[in-house]
């Protein structure tokens, strides 16, 4: 019944009436175990102590009164422990001799101020003790002490009385904090509860304000949220039933077909768009398994799995309308899902596709068309290619021809007029080409293996003659450290220089065309270069500048007939440049100049050759102090440039008489010039007057001298004036090179002079240079190459078509062959192909094959590869291109009448001394000025550095990398030759020669011999050095 009424009790009490007895007795019952804990704890440590003062008392008191004992003072033993006992915890002291007479010495006894029920239940433990008291060794009496538990019992009581005020003191707080927290708590829970119940009855409005703790406040806020929600709700679902009018609404006006069906296909809704595009009303449509599109079994149960796994799609279909017209639909199908989302039906959307697909079929068909005219295009521009070029040909190679035979003034000048013409309409016919070949997408660029500064000054070179016969300075930039071992299209590439060069010596009338070449970005695998070609010309106005780049476009109408051309060139060289990945610029003053530039994204070979074996060459210069006499303050930067690569000491002028002036004063001092670099248009007095005046002064006389020319100077009259070697500008940074360290070794005959103008032979030469069989079908185009052919000394077969030209290779000993690529009968590829296959069955040696073909389409030079060809050349060509092909597939007669004589001199040769002491005699008087620890200083470098070289070469020769052999042969043979290396240097030549050819088996033959000749020079030149070292010491 007690616990009823308690539990009763229990639920009548509020929260904080609940939490506040709950703390009550929480706080007594853990005050009260804590005091009695504490009582308990204090009994025993209170019975311990008097035990331990009792023991300390005793023995601190016993050697006192064994003294006073020992003389027999008994009244100091009495007052001794009365003031113990009056200052001490011991209540009583007793003192009994060994006579038995006892003194006693006792407090007034304590009043027990604690009750006594605690005095019983905090019960101290206590006990007298005694000990004897002695003095050497003799006893005198007994000392005992006694105490009473009195004191430690008023202390522990005090001790309780406290804690009890304590625990009183934490309850009282703790109900007053519980109080006071949770009034105000109260307060909003029952808000809570009202508002609960006022919304409950409608009053969506109530909200209540968040006070108290702040889960108080977060139920507040919550309560509030869910009205809000509620409420919106509420107000959504108006708004819904609202748009679900609406949608109903767009959904039945829509012009879409729109219907939806259940699991079994009978239709369900059916809007007015299916109704019109069916033509089933829905009356007639709903409830009925209506099938609108005509689809097999198994695609519908296709479908139907795919609507049962939930996904969406759309498909194409043919449909029939009631009254029985097909149309094209697109249908969109998506499954319609209940409250479980399992899917109950499909809502599907059909739209009307039918003129769609019939303009799909129309662009079709123009599409078709369109590529089918593209084709013809391009095979209209490769007929048209070879049909132009066919007569073309005719007309520039008879033209050719009649020009090397005696005509009077006019008639040479009416021939001279002809084959300029044809010359300007052939470069016409080439941009038409080549634009049209752009813009059909049919143009494809190459990526081959490229000495970027040969590419170049080879350009530069072609157009020098031209900027020259105008007296314009035609320079050329390119920095020492370039990376020029690049992969790309030199051919395009070279396309777009010649363009810019040549529009700017055309509409340039005086003064300079620079080109110039820099790096300004590069990556792991591939360079960005900028090319810059400038000019002081005409200039571009700034209307003319928007136009500049389009098609058929120059500066203005009379410039194009004053200047001639297709107005293409720059059109086509802007698309080059950005299938390049660049872009091209022109800054342009107009009456000041140009400055056309673009950049180009060109890849980096794999394995970087040695580049320009000059560039940083093997220290042949270092120190020679040089003097460059130019005017031009372009080409003076240039050769500053170049020359200080190579480490040289160098000084500038402007004027001959600045000249002069520098020249005496260096001899003055003591340390003249060893060379001078000699402009030959210099103002107030020429190169040659120069020389001369230079020459004949005692002090500067010995000076060495190279000039330089626009004009190919007859270089007797040079070195009459007193020169030791003549170039043409722009001079290439390999023949400046070549030319200073053969000056400065001795070698004046050796020095480049300036390089004749290429001319084709105009006389038959005394002896036959090879057997050609030709192979051409066009008459006129056999005229022409069997002239030039006959002029240059070769003898000639000719036949019409490839099953003649299978018979006479079959017959005749033939050293290269001219192949027509079209031909009736047979054609040249198929030619190609049998002449191939019968070297590889006889095992017998392969002859050059060079394709001749009029068409321009780059696709052309790679099908003559494939087909066996060894090179192409294009008509029309002249004399001179004919010549070089020759050249470049034909060795020389005279090598191989000598092989075998080299080849027995060579042992010979090792027996005797293979370097050319004279030329080492002169290396030390010249290059070193006479200090053999500078000649010991080159070739201790020679040593190092050359068989870095041999290691290259062996490596290109595996890799079959001719343009890698060249250069490496190239760099070997300088450095050899100028240590006296003669054979070596040799070796290197016909190395060099057979890879600038291709022919990368010769140059490995030869390479043996290299290898054993360096190995003797190596030998040779280590005695050399020793031999030095000893005359130093």
């Amino acid at each position: 019944m007690k616990t009823i009424r308690v539990l009763h009790f229990w639920k009548d009490l509020g929260l904080i009436s609940r939490l506040m007895l709950a703390v009550g007795i929480a706080i007594v019952a853990g005050g009260g175990v804590q005091t009695a804990l504490l009582v308990a704890e204090g009994a025993g440590e209170h019975s311990a102590r008097l035990a331990r003062e009792q023991t300390e008392t005793l023995a601190f008191l016993a050697p006192l009164v064994a003294d006073q004992a020992l003389v027999g003072d008994y009244a100091a033993i009495s007052q001794l422990l009365k003031n113990q006992v009056k200052k001490g915890e011991v209540d009583r002291f007793s003192w009994t001799d060994k006579d038995g007479k006892r003194l006693v010495a006792q407090d007034l006894p304590d009043k027990l101020e604690a009750p006594t029920w605690f005095a019983r239940v905090a019960a101290i433990e206590h006990q007298d003790q005694s000990i004897e008291v002695t003095a050497g060794g003799v006893g005198y009496g007994t000392l005992s002490a006694g105490m009473t538990p009195v004191k430690a019992q008023n202390r522990l009581w005090l001790q309780f009385v406290k804690q009890l005020q304590i625990v009183a003191v934490t309850l009282f707080l703790m109900l007053q904090f519980i109080w006071l927290i949770f009034r105000g708590n109260l307060g909003t829970l029952r808000m809570l509860a009202e508002g609960a119940n006022r919304f409950s009855q409608g009053d969506h409005a109530v909200r209540i304000d968040a006070e108290g703790a702040p889960e108080v406040g977060l139920a507040a806020e919550a309560f509030n949220n869910m009205a809000n929600n509620i409420e919106s709700l509420i107000a959504s679902l108006g708004k819904s039933e609202s748009k679900s009018k609406l949608l109903a609404t767009i959904v039945e006006q829509s012009s879409e077909a729109i219907w939806t069906t259940d699991l079994d296909g009978s239709v369900t809704s059916w809007n007015s768009g299916a109704a019109t595009m069916f033509g089933y009303p829905p009356a007639e449509a709903i409830g009925r398994p209506l099938t609108v599109s005509e689809s097999t079994p198994q695609e519908e149960a296709a479908r139907m799995r795919r609507l049962l796994a939930g996904e969406k799609f759309s498909y194409d279909a043919r449909a029939t309308t009631r009254a029985g017209t097909p149309i094209d639909i697109q249908v969109a199908v998506a499954p319609l899902l209940d409250e479980s989302n399992q899917c109950v039906g499909r809502i599907a959307v059909a739209r009307d596709v039918t003129q769609h697909k019939r303009s799909e079929e129309a662009l079709r068909l123009a599409r078709e068309a369109a590529e089918t005219a593209s084709h013809a295009k391009s095979s209209f521009l490769a007929r048209m290619s070879h049909e132009i070029r066919t007569p073309m040909n005719g007309v520039l190679g008879m033209t050719e021809l009649l020009l090397e035979t005696g005509l009077t003034g006019t008639q040479r000048k009416y021939a001279e007029t002809v084959q300029r013409s044809g010359k300007n309409l052939l470069g016409i016919i080439n941009d038409l080409l080549d634009f049209s070949k752009i813009e059909a997408g049919k143009l494809e660029l190459e990526k081959v293996e490229m000495d970027l500064r040969r590419t170049i000054e080879d350009i530069v070179e072609l157009l020098a003659e031209r900027a020259h016969r105008k007296g314009l300075e035609l320079a050329c930039s390119i920095p020492g450290d370039l990376m020029t071992q690049v992969r790309g299209d030199p051919l395009r590439l070279g396309q777009i220089l010649t363009n810019l060069l040549g529009n700017a010596i055309k509409f340039t009338e005086q003064g300079s065309v620079v080109i110039r070449v820099a790096s300004v970005a590069q990556t792991a695998k591939n360079v960005t270069m900028r090319f810059e070609v400038a000019d002081t010309g005409v200039g571009i106005s700034q209307t003319a500048l928007s136009r500049i780049f389009e098609e058929f476009s120059q500066v203005d109408g009379s410039t194009t007939r004053k200047h001639e051309g297709s107005g293409l060139g720059l059109a086509i060289s802007k698309q080059l440049v950005e299938m390049m990945g660049g872009n091209i610029h022109v800054n342009s003053e107009f009456g000041v100049g140009s400055t056309f530039w673009f950049t180009i994204s060109l890849e980096k070979q794999p394995v970087q050759s040695q580049g320009d074996p000059h560039a940083k060459p093997l220290g042949l210069l270092t120190g020679v102090r040089a003097l460059i006499v130019e005017s031009s303050a372009v080409h003076r930067g240039i050769l500053q440039g170049h020359m200080s690569n190579w480490e040289m000491s160098i000084r500038v002028a402007e004027t001959p008489k600045q000249a002069i002036d520098l020249l005496a004063q260096a001899a003055a001092r003591s340390v003249p010039f060893d060379i001078a670099v000699v402009d030959l248009g210099l103002p107030g007095m020429d190169a040659l007057e120069l020389a001369r005046t230079i020459r004949a002064r005692a002090d500067i006389g010995k000076l060495r001298l190279v000039m330089l020319t626009r004009r190919h100077v007859d270089m007797r009259n040079a070195q009459d004036a007193g020169f030791n070697a003549c170039l043409v500008k722009p001079v290439r940074q390999t023949m400046l090179y070549e030319c200073l360290v053969n000056i400065m070794a001795g070698r004046p005959q050796e020095a480049l002079a300036a390089p004749a103008v290429s001319k084709p032979a105009t006389t038959a030469p005394t002896s036959v240079r090879g057997n050609i069989l030709l192979v051409e079908d066009n008459l006129i185009n056999q005229q022409v190459a069997l002239g030039i052919l006959q002029i240059q000394g070769y003898s000639v077969t000719v036949v019409s078509d490839g099953r003649e030209a299978l018979e006479a290779h079959a017959q005749g000993d033939f050293d290269l062959i001219l192949m027509d690529c079209h031909m009736p009968e047979m054609d040249g590829y198929e030619a190609t192909r049998e002449i191939r296959r019968r070297e590889r069955l006889s095992s017998g040696k392969r002859i050059p094959i060079v394709a001749l073909t009029a068409n321009a389409m780059a696709r052309d030079r790679e099908e003559c590869l494939n087909a066996g060809m060894d090179d192409h050349l294009s008509k029309p060509f002249n004399m001179l291109v004919l010549q070089e092909m020759l050249a470049r597939w034909l060795a020389p007669t005279e090598s191989k009448q000598t092989e075998a004589a080299e080849l027995a001199a060579q042992a010979t040769a090792k027996a005797a001394e293979v370097l050319d002491r004279q030329m080492l005699d002169q290396l030390s008087k010249v290059v070193t000025n006479g200090k053999p620890e500078l000649l010991s200083r080159v070739i201790k470098l020679y040593l190092v550095e050359s068989p870095k070289l041999i290691q290259q070469l062996q490596q290109a020769g595996m890799e079959d990398n001719a343009p890698q052999i060249a250069s490496c042969a190239h760099a070997l043979k300088s450095c050899s030759a100028n240590v006296g290396a003669t054979l070596l240097s040799r070796y290197c030549t016909d190395i060099e020669a057979s890879a600038r050819r291709g022919d990368t088996d010769d140059a490995r033959k030869i390479l043996a011999k290299v290898e054993a000749e360096h190995a003797c020079v190596q030998s040779a030149l280590t005695t050399q050095v020793e031999l030095l070292a000893t005359s130093r010491a």
